[in-house]
């Protein structure tokens, strides 16, 4: 029996990353290596329409980006050739019939994991995958990223769990950010992107350095180990996914990283978290970030809970130096609740959580 990737896209909105992204995994699927399953986590716009459309190969016609660097890779938008594509509506209770396309429209936006799970449930319902590749909506794909990955799936020991590929930045594609693998650092309860910065043609050492977790813009699950250890924690609306999968799978699963598996990801472009400047983020994503931090350092780490907790009062401070004494106080309310979860939207006007960005 062939093997094949399952690749799992969750959008909210934004449907012309969604379908770049689509776009640039056309050839891999057409060569039978791989199917996509995209999860539609209750858009507030037309974005389900947009990618059905793209299915029915009825997306011809819009207008390139202009001086998109990246475009010469997906472009143009041609939709699924010929491909079979199948409708998963919300609330599925048997296994449908795989397909090379399958679109699973959401009633509701549970946050981030209970959408992606939603994705890899049914991935895992179909025999021929042994590889989930969890990818941002607003990436695009390499052509030989699914070779790779491929590659990586049959060579590598099957004590092998999960793998990370190396992922640049759409505006500036010869520049990575990140090789796969992202340090925590337990005692601030922060994340670095290894080699942020770095030029794809440097020698870059692409060794896990621990404790620290797969990139989760590209994020590829060996099925054997997500039965094992489990699906993505649903605990929070957003964050905090990939080291609480990671630490539950240390000294069970290894991790290596994939070099010649590419792709290019507009950093945080979906929920607002692209800039670096906390004050540029929505409150949503700024409180989530916050709410994971003290909720993984107390399962994993509790021994730095004082640490964290004094680096956070520390950010509460900064927010109201700058002026934004609301932000500051629900930080404040955050801390005094022990980070209890931030209340999670029905609809958020301002967030998405398909993209993956760091706490």
């Amino acid at each position: 029996m062939r093997r094949r990737i399952a690749v799992v896209l969750l959008q909210y909105g934004r449907w012309r990353d969604t379908l770049a992204c689509l776009q640039s995994l056309v050839p891999s699927v057409a060569a039978g290596a791989a199917r996509v399953i995209v999860v539609d986590n209750a858009s507030p716009d037309d974005s389900l329409e947009r990618v059905t459309r793209w299915l029915d190969g009825s997306s011809a016609g819009e207008p390139r980006p202009i001086h998109d660097t990246v475009a010469a890779h997906w472009w143009p938008l041609e939709g699924a050739p010929g491909e079979s594509w199948a409708l998963v509506p919300d609330g599925w209770r048997e296994a449908p019939t795989p397909s090379a396309w399958t679109l699973c429209p959401r009633a509701t936006n549970d946050g981030f994991a209970v959408g992606v799970n939603h994705g890899i449930r049914l991935a895992l319902d179909d025999p021929q995958v042994d590889g989930i590749w969890l990818l941002n909506n607003d990436a695009v794909v390499d052509g030989g990223a699914i070779p790779a990955i491929r590659r990586a799936l049959d060579d590598a020991p099957s004590s092998v769990g999960q793998f990370g590929t190396t992922v640049c930045y759409y505006d500036r594609p010869t520049i990575i950010q990140s090789v796969g693998w992202c340090e925590w650092n337990p005692w601030l309860a922060t994340a670095r992107r290894v080699h942020d910065g770095a030029s794809v043609q440097q020698p870059l050492s692409r060794e896990p350095r621990e404790p620290g977790y797969v990139y989760g813009a590209s994020w590829v699950l060996r099925a054997a180990a997500l039965r094992e250890v489990g699906l993505l924690s649903e605990e929070r609306f957003l964050y905090g996914e990939e080291l609480d999968w990671s630490r539950r799978a240390v000294g069970r699963w290894e991790t290596r990283l994939i070099a010649d598996a590419v792709v290019w990801h507009r950093e945080g472009a979906t929920i607002g978290a692209g800039a670096r400047r906390t004050a540029q983020r929505s409150e949503l994503v700024d409180l989530c970030g916050i709410s994971a931090r003290l909720a993984l350092t107390r399962r994993f780490f509790p021994g730095r809970l004082p640490t964290v907790y004094s680096s956070l009062v520390g950010a509460a401070l900064n927010r109201l130096r700058r002026g934004d004494a609301r932000r500051a106080a629900a930080v404040i309310r955050l801390l005094a609740g022990g980070g209890l979860p931030v209340p999670r939207p029905n609809a958020p006007a301002d967030h998405s959580s398909s993209a993956r960005r760091d706490p």
